[in-house]
């Protein structure tokens, strides 16, 4: 969280996502950030932003179109990987269809 800190001070905003098993950690250090923009996978709240999107990969899709990037360059996610749960499987079948409706099939890094 270190650098993170440091990114956010040095102007960075921080995307924060919440999940039921990070709550205890975000008490802790979200109070070092100062510019955040709150996200869920649910219904959205006046401070928290549903920008689309099922997993965490294809969420982080969702906002970077929905704020305008350029190039959204996705690293380390393997819609094919065989090492995966039958779950796992499952929802990278998802997120791959889902950002295919964003990117067009086939066109992302």
């Amino acid at each position: 969280m270190d650098d993170e800190a440091r990114a956010n001070d040095l102007g960075a905003i921080m995307v924060v996502h919440a999940h039921g098993d990070n709550i205890d950690a975000l008490g802790e250090e979200l109070p070092r950030l100062k510019r955040v923009i709150g996200t869920t996978q649910s219904k959205p709240l006046p401070n928290v932003h549903n920008f689309g999107g099922f997993s965490d990969g294809d969420r982080s899709v969702f906002l970077a179109n929905e704020m305008g990037a350029k190039t959204i360059t996705l690293i380390g996610f393997d819609f094919k990987d065989k090492n995966v749960t039958p779950l796992k499987k499952k929802k990278l079948i998802w997120a791959e269809k889902l950002i295919d409706t964003i990117l067009g099939e086939g066109d992302f890094d």
